[in-house]
């Protein structure tokens, strides 16, 4: 049986996959599959609220808010969609959050039955509205902060009340990394607050793991969205620091503003022959991308929870990475390499101290390591824990 047998546990998050943002709450299906994987019994209602940005592009977006059903990650889902402009003023998003909320859970409850608990994916909206509900369940919310950094969350000062509502409500609140945490404190929150990592999915968690290495150039990957925020440009001046001289060949896999600029920069620092563009791909292609990979490098400025590295260390990849950050928290010194952020210099020095040291790193043990955390059969046990002493108290 898995830890999380018998249990009905309500998704409500601040985003899920639409027709405008496909990719966007991606990562709350990997929690519906890994609770489902985990025995429980998994929903979702998601206020859809459609910003004005997107008419005319995509599906139609409803006036009037409609109800709609689908399944995804093999949860039911009751979408509750409609065209939103809250005018700059958060009570109009929160009241109306919650008034969507609540009608897409009548009609979950005529389909499913009552949920056990509500998992609330970030404070605002869906904690606060979770929190706030004229109903029982309101009793037992759990929320699981993923805004990053948190400073975001809240700002506009008028948005502040309803995060610090929602938190004092909750039943339980969890962040996904001591960094997140760190940064809930220094806004003043003083409850206890959990850290549960997310859950990395099934390619990752798979995929079988050598000790050898192939022989040729090390091949140095980077997964993720490729703009200034995730250290590119940092990225580019320490290739252009090795040149060809340095038997690395570079892989970037993803999409945004700066891929033409890898491209020309790196080509005009004589790397070009050495540099390998991917553009999006599905999951299944990244793993394996990283299982034939020597190394992923992520020099980012920051993240909340840092996905692509526990992605990476779940394949055995040692990671190269910045300190001060989440994905810093996640590789001890027998997974990788932390650098200083917005340092070329810094960089490129890691690339060769990690090279150097190749031969001393032992990817089934980093797998090993990696998937005792971030696996979703990892991660469900320790919200079994949570979920569990929700009810018991809402019961008490």
């Amino acid at each position: 049986m898995g830890s999380l047998t018998g249990l009905h546990v309500l998704i409500v998050p601040a985003w899920w996959p639409s027709p405008e943002q496909p990719m966007a709450g991606v990562f709350c299906t990997d929690y519906a599959a890994a609770f489902i994987e985990a025995g429980a019994k998994v929903g979702v209602v998601f206020p859809d609220l459609v910003s004005m940005r997107f008419l005319g592009e995509g599906a139609p977006i409803p006036l009037r808010p409609r109800v709609l059903t689908e399944t995804t990650a093999g949860a039911a889902v009751v979408r509750v969609r409609g065209l939103h402009t809250a005018l700059g003023q958060p009570w109009m998003q929160m009241h109306r959050y919650r008034r969507w909320l609540a009608r897409g859970m009548e009609v979950y409850r005529e389909m499913q039955g009552a949920p056990d608990i509500l998992h609330a994916m970030c404070a605002i909206p869906p904690g606060w509205a979770c929190s706030h509900l004229d109903d029982p369940l309101s009793k037992r919310v759990v929320v699981t902060e993923h805004t990053g950094p948190f400073s975001l969350a809240l700002h506009p000062a008028a948005a502040e009340r309803y995060v610090r509502a929602a938190m004092d409500q909750a039943a339980a609140v969890i962040a996904v990394s001591e960094h997140s945490r760190r940064e809930i404190r220094a806004a003043g929150f003083h409850r206890p607050i959990g850290v549960i990592g997310n859950p990395v999915s099934a390619p990752f968690t798979t995929i079988p793991v050598s000790r050898d290495r192939r022989p040729g150039p090390f091949r140095a990957i980077f997964v993720g969205r490729i703009v200034y925020e995730k250290g590119v440009e940092e990225l580019i001046e320490a290739a252009a620091m090795l040149g060809p001289g340095v038997n690395v060949e570079w892989h970037f896999v993803g999409d945004g503003p700066m891929a033409v600029e890898v491209e020309n920069r790196l080509l005009a620092a004589a790397v070009g022959d050495h540099l390998l563009m991917h553009g999006r791909c599905d999951r299944a292609t990244v793993a394996r991308l990283m299982a034939e990979s020597d190394f992923l490098v992520l020099p980012t400025h920051g993240e909340t929870f840092g996905l692509v590295v526990a992605e990476a260390l779940c394949t055995g990849l040692p990671v190269l990475t910045t300190r001060g950050t989440a994905c810093g928290d996640h590789v001890g010194e027998n997974d990788g390499v932390l650098v200083e952020m917005d340092e070329p210099p810094s960089l490129a020095a890691g690339v060769r101290r990690l090279i150097e040291k190749y031969d001393r790193f032992d990817r089934p043990a980093i797998a090993a390591r990696a998937r005792q955390r971030f696996s979703g059969e990892a991660v469900a046990m320790r919200y079994s824990e949570v979920f569990r002493s929700v009810m018991a108290g809402a019961q008490g």
